[in-house]
C-alpha cells in the first residue's frame, strides 16, 4: 500500500476520530489504555522511539511506522508544526481494516 493511501486515512480519522500528539501525550494515554495505534514517523528519535515501542508491546497496542518524516506527518496531521509521535484513540469512521496492512509486527 502507498503513502498517498495512509495520508488520506491519516487525514480522515483527524476529522471523524480522535488523535493525541506528540510523545507525552501519547505515552500517557498508552499507559491509560486508550489508544488503539500509535504512529511513530521514519525520523523520530531512536531512544523516545524504544520506550514507546516497549509500552506498546506490554498493552498490545499495534504501531504504524509512517514512511516520512516527522514534518511531513505533522503537515498530514493538519499541524504547523513536526510531530514524530501520535496515538489514535478513535478511528471515527475509518474501519480499522484500512490500517491493517500498515501495521508494523
Amino acid at each position: 500500500m502507498s503513502r498517498e493511501v495512509l495520508d488520506n486515512i491519516l487525514k480522515f480519522v483527524v476529522r471523524t476520530g480522535k488523535i493525541v500528539i506528540g510523545f507525552n501525550q501519547t505515552l500517557k494515554h498508552v499507559k491509560w489504555g486508550k489508544v488503539k495505534y500509535i504512529i511513530i514517523s521514519s525520523n523520530a528519535p531512536e531512544s523516545l522511539r524504544s520506550d514507546i515501542e516497549h509500552y506498546a508491546k506490554l498493552s498490545g497496542i499495534p504501531i504504524i511506522s509512517y514512511p516520512g518524516t516527522n514534518r511531513e506527518l505533522g503537515t498530514v496531521l493538519g499541524k504547523p508544526f513536526s510531530v514524530a509521535f501520535a496515538g489514535i484513540i478513535d478511528l471515527g469512521q475509518v474501519s480499522e481494516d484500512s490500517l491493517k496492512p500498515f501495521v508494523k509486527m
